[in-house]
């Protein structure tokens, strides 16, 4: 029968985060690729010129807008010169009005295929600073005004980059209709490998989570096959499958997984959830182990190792490890049972019962306790503690280690809890600050 304690390891099939990427710079102005014109057209022009000196006594808005009036006295009297759309495509953008924009350089380009590369160069240029303003926004906090200038910049030029932030608000936001549009689009649309990745991974978890299964794993399976190094991609890929109930291709992708050297702590730890998920506990094991080589420290790792052995029936390794749980963490009754079952099948009878003794002697138990970091140079512990028998509101102190590399103590601090009543859990936290990097913790009884 399997056991419930397993403990999944931060994110464990997760998102794709869209990290904040280098700031775009706007594209060197080329010649015009229209020339000529009208009357009204060199009178715009005198306007715009005005418009680009500092030494102008009307404002930028007015000469736009002027520009504007002598324009519309050439579209009033067809046919229209492509440099009239060109000369208003300007005007528009000076007066940062891009539905205008969007219009004008659409006639330039059908009236003038020449055009097309200025045309996207003018787009582009555009883009660039309203691009710009939505991530200085999104870092301040402004949620809205980044939103407002990504939309803006998805009128005037198409890039993944702006509709993949545009889908990550509405995400944030539980819009998930309008979040799935903007991934949809910012993947027809291509661009960067890593835009590719956020819309296609985001996108399918998305799916996944309105009911649309076939749609998620067709997503996966095309991104996939397109990019088999990208071990997020392949994860979600696996664990889709898993829940779809395609349990051999889900384990066929994360047996290959297992002959990887290059996967970091997370993505084995990732690797070692997915298989113990497909009820491989032998597999789920050997990932769980190379991610506690890579960060022994590592609380969750040491518990879901060790869960995996108690299910893979593997008693003689998991003695060892339980035993270190229970030193480390003596307030955590999960782990004298995994210790006292594993004594037991190792034939270790006294030994067994001595664990289920201390395990009963205790009155009160932490149900959960996790680090993790704050802050730069800060790190916190949130847990959960049940009062089994003790008495409600007495308090009870215990030393925490805070552990650097090689398991050095860096800072011990004190952790007062006061109990709740009788049968109940209340949470707790304790946070130090540390020049050290802090990889993992453990406590003592108190008093010791």
């Amino acid at each position: 029968m399997m056991r419930n304690y397993f403990k999944y390891v931060g994110v464990a099939f997760s998102l794709a985060l869209l990290a904040p990427l280098a700031v775009p710079t706007a594209a060197v102005a080329q010649e015009d690729c229209v020339e000529g014109g009208d009357a009204h057209t060199r009178g715009a022009e005198l306007e715009l010129t005005w418009a680009s000196r500092k030494d102008d006594p009307q404002t930028k808005p007015e000469r736009y807008n002027r520009a504007l009036e002598k324009l519309a006295e050439s579209y009033a009297d067809p046919p229209v010169e492509p440099r009239t759309h060109l000369l208003a495509a300007r005007s528009y953008l000076g007066l940062r009005d891009y539905v205008g924009a969007d219009s004008s350089l659409n006639m330039l380009v059908e009236s003038a295929p020449q055009c097309s590369d200025q045309a996207l160069e003018m787009r582009f240029n555009a883009w660039v600073p309203l691009y710009n303003s939505g991530i200085e926004k999104l870092a301040a906090g402004d949620e809205d005004g980044a939103l407002a200038a990504f939309e803006q910049a998805n009128q005037i030029y198409t890039d993944s980059r702006s509709m993949n932030n545009i889908a990550s608000i509405y995400q944030s936001r539980g819009e998930t209709s309008r979040a799935i549009e903007m991934y949809q689009e910012a993947l027809e649309s291509g661009g960067e490998e890593e835009m590719v990745r956020v819309a296609s991974i985001n996108l399918a978890e998305l799916m996944r989570a309105e009911g649309r299964d076939a749609e998620a794993l067709q997503i996966y399976s095309d991104y996939s096959a397109n990019h088999p190094e990208d071990i997020l991609g392949r994860l979600n890929y696996a664990i889709a499958l898993l829940d779809a109930g395609s349990d051999d291709e889900a384990q066929a992708i994360f047996t290959s997984l297992l002959d990887r050297d290059d996967l970091n702590f997370l993505q084995w730890s990732q690797v070692g959830i997915g298989l113990y998920r497909a009820q491989n506990f032998e597999e789920a094991a050997l990932a769980f182990h190379k991610a506690h080589e890579l960060q022994p420290l590592n609380k969750e790792t040491l518990e879901n190792l060790a869960n995996s052995y108690y299910q893979a029936e593997r008693f003689d390794e998991l003695e060892p490890l339980a035993d270190t749980l229970v030193m480390r963490y003596p307030y955590e009754k999960v782990n004298y049972n995994l210790l006292a079952n594993a004594r037991t099948e190792t034939g270790d009878e006294d030994g067994a019962l001595e664990t289920l003794e201390a395990r009963e002697g205790m009155t009160f138990e932490f149900l959960r306790a996790q680090l993790g970091p704050v802050a730069e140079g800060t790190y916190s512990i949130d847990g959960t503690v049940m009062n089994t028998s003790g008495t409600g509101g007495s308090e009870v102190t215990i030393p925490v280690h805070f552990l650097s590399e090689g398991g050095q103590v860096a800072v011990t601090e004190p952790l007062t809890l006061t109990l709740p009543a009788a049968g109940e859990a209340s949470g707790f936290q304790i946070q130090v600050q540390s020049d050290t990097p802090i990889l993992g913790f453990r406590y003592d009884k108190a008093g010791s």
